[in-house]
C-alpha cells in the first residue's frame, strides 16, 4: 500500500480526529510517533500535559502505543502534529 502524498494526507486526515500510533523517538522538543504514514507524528512537549511541566523523563517509552489527536500540519519537515492532553482527546 503506499501512503498518500503531504497534500493528499492534509485533506484526508482531518484536524481532531483520533489516531493511534507507536512511539519511535524521543526529541528535546517531543516524541515522534508512527501513525502509519510516510511522515512523522509529532507529539511536542507542551501537548502532553494540561497543567504542569513534562520533562523528558516522563515521554512514554520507544515502542509505546498510545491515541492522540492530530492537532494540525506542520509544513517545516512535514510532520503531523498530535496531541495527548486530556483536554485534547
Amino acid at each position: 500500500m503506499t501512503s498518500p502524498s503531504w497534500e493528499d494526507l492534509k485533506s484526508t486526515l482531518e484536524v481532531g480526529s483520533n489516531v493511534t500510533g507507536t512511539v519511535t523517538k524521543h526529541e528535546s522538543y517531543g516524541v515522534l510517533v508512527d501513525i502509519g504514514y510516510d511522515y512523522d507524528g509529532l507529539i511536542q512537549i507542551t501537548d502532553f500535559k494540561d497543567k504542569g511541566s513534562m520533562t523528558p523523563g516522563e515521554f512514554p517509552a520507544i515502542g509505546d502505543e498510545l491515541e492522540a489527536v492530530v492537532l494540525g500540519f506542520k509544513e517545516f519537515g512535514h510532520q503531523i502534529w498530535l496531541g495527548v492532553r486530556p483536554s485534547q482527546l
